[in-house]
């Protein structure tokens, strides 16, 4: 499936240009960074071993004498993959730039389309199946375990047992000498 720049991919990189200062990802794409966590890379080899099954976009932070070089690379060695060009050769227009794109939630400069959530898969018991053709779960049955699970709760509703005291209730108790443990 060819990604488009209105969902987000499975794999999104972020490329700052090598003739870039560090200063243009520390301060430039800091909140871009931090609202859409693409995958930092200084070259595009990692994006090459990406199979064409998951859709990937990279997002090009360049100015415009190494942009077209990038992009050029990117058709030729992994020509599914989804160039996002950031491009400006001034560094406030592409600080102004990427922090538009994280405040406004556009990673790639237009609008995301809602996607449906997918409701989660209940299984009311653990090890049950649900088939294609059966819809209702097929629950493995076992034979019953050995141990106790669950501790049996007392019945409030009958009255507790009265235990009689022992011993003489006119002598005092003392604590038992020596250790508890023995010895």
């Amino acid at each position: 499936m060819p990604p488009s720049p209105d969902t987000l991919p499975n794999y999104h990189f972020l490329l700052i240009a090598p003739n870039l200062g560090a200063e243009w990802f520390f301060d430039a794409a800091r909140a871009y960074w931090i609202r859409y966590r693409p995958i930092v890379v200084s070259d595009l080899e990692l994006v090459r071993l990406i199979p064409a099954a998951y859709s990937t976009i990279v997002t090009l932070v360049s100015r415009r004498d190494t942009a077209p070089q990038w992009s050029v690379w990117l058709a030729q060695n992994a020509p599914d993959v989804l160039v996002d060009p950031v491009v400006y050769d001034r560094f406030e227009d592409a600080t102004n730039a990427l922090n538009l794109r994280a405040e406004s939630v556009q990673p790639f400069g237009v609008p995301l389309k809602p996607t449906p959530t997918p409701p989660p898969q209940v299984s009311p018991t653990p090890g049950s199946l649900l088939g294609p053709v059966n819809p209702q779960p097929t629950i493995p049955t076992r034979a019953p375990g050995g141990f106790i699970t669950q501790t049996p709760t007392p019945d409030l509703n009958q009255p507790s047992p009265v235990i009689a005291p022992t011993g003489d209730p006119a002598q005092p108790v003392y604590p038992t000498p020596g250790p508890i443990t023995g010895g």
